[in-house]
């Protein structure tokens, strides 16, 4: 059996890394291979939900090295809610997005999306074990590889409201960081 970081780095090369034939063979995420390849993905595990908290500090403290793109907590104690964990990562952005860090998390039995997200699904992957994440990456940096994106056209392909989850919850963080009200409801801003 897997670990959890070699299910993430599998994840990362089988899935998020390759053309993707639903975003116009571009891969789920550009960047990732880079990341993976240059040791810039950094993966804490944590096995018990009342340990999350302190590995996701650390994971903010891991993510303030220049060298580092992105963390990943990866916590296989499920008895967080997607609520929970929600209400938590939202609290976190207010605090850690002043400091230009970004955390997003991704809860395995969160479905909220009302049109499929086909980009995300893979019948060749199946992880061995189940976890939820935690994201964290630096605010700026994110939002320059966002724009770049956008001007490429590859949100066009995202649905709407995948993008309002993702793109635009981001985006309604830029008052912490630049201390003002951004737009953030429409695509392509």
């Amino acid at each position: 059996m897997k670990t959890i970081t070699e299910d993430i780095l599998s994840w990362s090369k089988d899935v998020i890394e390759k053309p993707n034939e639903y975003l116009g063979n571009v891969p789920v995420c550009p960047y990732a291979a880079k990341a993976r390849q240059d040791n810039a993905l950094k993966v804490l595990e944590v096995k018990e939900a009342n340990k999350l908290i302190d590995k996701i500090v650390e994971g903010t403290e891991l993510i303030k090295d220049p060298k580092t793109d992105i963390v990943i907590v990866a916590c296989t104690d499920i008895n967080i809610t997607i609520e929970e964990l929600s209400i938590l990562i939202d609290g976190y952005n207010v605090v850690f997005v002043p400091q230009d860090i970004y955390l997003m998390a991704s809860h395995p039995y969160d479905e909220e999306e009302e049109e499929p997200v086909e980009f995300l699904e893979s019948d060749s992957w199946e992880p061995d074990n189940e976890f939820l994440m935690v994201l964290i990456q630096n605010f700026d940096k994110l939002e320059r590889a966002s724009d770049i994106m956008h001007k490429k056209g590859y949100y066009e392909k995202w649905p709407q409201d995948y993008y309002n989850g993702t793109v635009n919850k981001r985006k309604s963080y830029r008052r912490y960081r630049h201390g003002r009200h951004e737009k953030t409801n429409e695509k392509g801003r």
